[in-house]
């Protein structure tokens, strides 16, 4: 029976008026004297009751405290599960690695291999990066948030494990309570080998946007226990590889929740390793240069980290244009270090602020929100900011860059105040190791300082030098 209604509260006052007219009628029929007295006041208690049953009726009904007779004892209470992460096919295959690891408290390093179904570009190799916790049993039913790492040109996904160390790199952000656990993937770029794509749907020809922004995260799913909502997916790149995740996260505001760009660009580049990527359509180009998006398309939901240094001219440039035509709801912040070039060592120095950040608008908990009687609300975008543009820029004479950056927040607005504390060699002009010495342009002569090694055209430029046919890494 409904403890709401008419019918209910109609029960309720029938029984408050007549308990005490039985008390009135009753009130001398006990006939013996020791029985008068506690009949007497079982009607009087019978007759308080009512009146107290009819005013919790009366209330009830108003404000729908207890809808039914199961839920008032205790029957029927709400009840709360929290829905299991779905194993990845992979998980019984890498099942003892990823134990092994979670005592030894490094990443695990697996090669997968991606298909293009939809861009059907071919099947390509991958690796992956699995944290410490992936096989820790308290995590076995958690999915993690993802980071798409991609590479330089010409670049292959081990510069992310081999130069740039990221295992390492990961596992000292998670060990630091720097960063939540996360996986990375690191696919393959160059679909077309040696061509350069430029991360974009090349006008007949390979449709790399649409690989690295539904091949990969479709794969990356179904074999492991990934999110798979945007807000638990990020984009980071170095140089072309940093290009690449700022346009394809500004093209995909819905595949992506944050981008964190190292020395990366504008403008698609046009060379002789390129070829002609948008069959001579400017409207093509426009759409795939970032500053063109970001000044004439609206703003999407996204933050997006640029972190260049004053040395490297060209990235610094677009850097700043880049942030000074933001407009909400897009967040842009810009990390600019005093001095630099364009080459590995820099870049890893700048790893574990990259991985920070994005671990910070990542964020998403581990385990799912729990549903209330198989209900949950929807996990959107939210914002811990109001959105803004912030210009971070990090001052000095002769230092270089290192690993941690002092008091400079990218993203919150502060202002540094100390230079970066040095843990790198000395600067030298020398490119590093797999990587060209490109000339210096004539409209954008190279500054004094390390050269900057395998530069691919900048839209500053108006004399692109000439570019060899590539062997080792270069932007």
């Amino acid at each position: 029976m409904s403890l709401t209604g008419l019918w209910t509260v109609l029960v309720a006052v029938l029984l408050c008026v007549s308990t005490p007219a039985v008390l009135l009628s009753c009130w001398h029929r006990p006939r013996r004297a020791w029985l008068r007295w506690p009949v007497r006041g079982l009607m009087v208690l019978a007759a308080q009751l009512s009146a107290v049953l009819l005013v919790a009726v009366l209330l009830n009904d108003a404000y729908s405290f207890y809808p039914s007779w199961r839920e008032a004892i205790g029957l029927r209470q709400p009840q709360v599960s929290s829905p299991l992460a779905r194993a990845g096919i992979q998980d019984g295959a890498i099942a003892a690695r990823t134990e092994q690891a979670a005592h030894t408290g490094h990443g695990t390093i697996v090669q997968i291999t991606i298909p293009g179904a939809t861009s059907h570009v071919g099947d390509h190799p991958a690796l992956v990066y699995l944290p410490p916790q992936y096989g820790d049993p308290a995590y076995r039913t958690r999915a993690f948030p993802v980071v798409e790492l991609l590479p330089g040109y010409v670049g292959h996904p081990r510069n992310w494990t081999d130069q740039l160390g990221v295992a390492a790199v990961l596992d000292q952000a998670f060990g630091a309570g720097q960063a939540v656990p996360l996986i990375a993937v690191m696919p393959t770029t160059i679909v077309a080998p040696p061509r350069d794509t430029e991360c974009v749907n090349v006008v007949d020809g390979p449709q790399v946007d649409t690989y690295l922004t539904t091949d990969v995260p479709t794969t990356i799913t179904r074999a492991f226990r990934a999110q798979s909502a945007a807000n638990g997916w990020a984009i980071m790149g170095y140089s072309t590889g940093g290009y690449c995740a700022a346009n394809l996260a500004l093209r995909h505001p819905d595949h992506y929740r944050a981008a964190v760009s190292l020395a990366g660009y504008a403008a698609p580049a046009h060379d002789r390793t390129t070829g002609d990527l948008f069959a001579s359509s400017p409207t093509l180009r426009d759409q795939n240069t970032t500053t063109w998006r970001v000044q004439h398309l609206p703003p999407p939901p996204l933050d997006l980290l640029l972190i260049d240094t004053h040395d490297d001219i060209h990235s610094f440039q677009d850097d700043h244009t880049l942030a000074n035509l933001a407009r909400p709801p897009l967040n842009v912040a810009v990390l600019s270090l005093a001095h630099g070039g364009h080459n590995f060592a820099v870049w890893r120095a700048e790893e574990p602020t990259a991985f920070a950040w994005l671990s910070s608008r990542l964020a998403p908990p581990l385990a799912p929100i729990p549903a209330i009687d198989g209900q949950a609300p929807p996990q959107q975008r939210t914002d811990d900011h109001p959105a803004r543009v912030v210009v971070a820029l990090v001052g000095g004479q002769g230092r270089q860059p290192a690993a941690q950056v002092d008091d400079v927040h990218p993203g919150r607005g502060d202002r540094p105040s100390r230079d970066v504390e040095t843990e790198t060699a000395p600067r030298s002009r020398s490119c590093s190791p797999g990587e060209d010495a490109a000339p210096a342009t004539r409209s954008s002569p190279a500054p004094a300082g390390p050269t900057h090694c395998g530069r691919k055209s900048s839209p500053h430029s108006t004399t692109k030098p000439a570019t060899q046919t590539p062997t080792t890494e270069q932007t």
